[in-house]
């Protein structure tokens, strides 16, 4: 956030902490060490083992039950409450990550995107870095059909390219699965390579997620089958996204899922888009899941709503600075 944010942030969580202690979110990602990471979404293995070993001593860990319960009957949390959750479903999750929650006995909630599990390819954003931030050379400029409509982008020096990377994946996460799968195929024709990805960057298995779910310190939820900002679809198309996502992850792991986060999930929009919207709300309430995140920075309270609730993202924090975050998030 920005100063000023971070001041206006501060003040209204500040008074709204006066009136009833919040409990935090925590959202992570990956955990892993990445030669790059223009996203920042990965938090290197020891800089997580500090965070658990940090929480473990000094907060209370809720797990995806624990939470519930005080979201649903509207109860205030315990003092310095935490609940610590993953988006996507990477592979860094289940060899990294689930190694660590044993260690500290800390619980934690993953959200699972389904389309790429089991495959050797990336999801989109991941895939959009390879094609255009690892491959050498590339042509001169990219033109590229989103949805009908002409684009042109310059690919003639590493700035351009950098320039260029931001700006579709800005472009593309407001489209649906489909243009975005057209995207990338012509992306994959015009540098000359393929849809396979890197081992680094994949998903888990369905191996490695059912074992992961076995875990006492893991509860599983659903994050729709291919990631899109589910505002920008119909309820009929939400309904399907979010309940692919959810048949899928029943039928594999013989377990009820009754959590869901949005993808992006940010209250941000740029004119008419949205990552959410109210018939994301509805269709989850349709689906029978009883507690949903969102991707918005702040605390929660009791008066919070359970089906767009805030999440903390965390970056990879040294230890001193992890634990400021901390401590400003619970300053009452």
């Amino acid at each position: 956030m920005s100063g000023l944010s971070d001041k206006i942030f501060n003040v209204v969580h500040y008074v709204a902490n006066k009136v009833q202690r919040p409990a935090v979110i925590l959202l992570y990602h990956r955990v892993t060490k990445l030669m790059q990471d223009p996203q920042e979404l990965a938090v290197s293995p020891a800089n997580y083992d500090a965070h658990l070993a940090h929480l473990a001593a000094e907060y209370n860990v809720l797990d995806a039950t624990q939470f519930l319960d005080h979201v649903i009957n509207k109860k205030p949390f315990p003092e310095r409450a935490v609940f610590i959750t993953f988006d996507d479903g990477y592979a860094d999750n289940y060899h990294e990550a689930l190694p660590l929650h044993a260690k500290h006995e800390v619980p934690a909630l993953f959200y699972i995107t389904t389309s790429k599990l089991n495959t050797p390819y990336e999801l989109w954003w991941d895939d959009l870095e390879r094609v255009l931030l690892t491959t050498d050379p590339l042509p001169l400029k990219l033109d590229v059909n989103i949805a009908g409509q002409a684009w042109e982008y310059p690919t003639d020096s590493f700035s351009a390219i950098t320039e260029t990377y931001y700006a579709l994946q800005q472009v593309l996460r407001f489209c649906k699965p489909d243009v975005i799968e057209s995207v990338m195929a012509q992306l994959y024709d015009w540098a000359g390579t393929t849809a396979e990805g890197r081992p680094t960057h994949r998903m888990m298995t369905w191996d490695e997620l059912k074992v992961m779910s076995q875990s006492p310190y893991v509860t599983i939820g659903c994050h729709t089958h291919r990631h899109p900002a589910v505002g920008m679809l119909s309820y009929d198309e939400q309904l399907s996204e979010i309940g692919e996502s959810k048949r899928l992850l029943e039928e594999h792991l013989r377990i009820p899922i009754e959590h869901f986060s949005y993808p992006f999930g940010s209250r941000k929009f740029l004119g008419s888009k949205r990552y959410y919207n109210a018939d994301s709300i509805k269709a989850s309430k349709a689906l029978g899941l009883k507690m949903v995140c969102a991707n918005y920075h702040g605390q929660v309270h009791s008066w919070s709503n359970s089906y767009a609730l805030p999440r903390i993202l965390v970056r990879n924090w040294e230890l001193p600075e992890f634990k400021n975050k901390m401590q400003q998030f619970f300053k009452y």
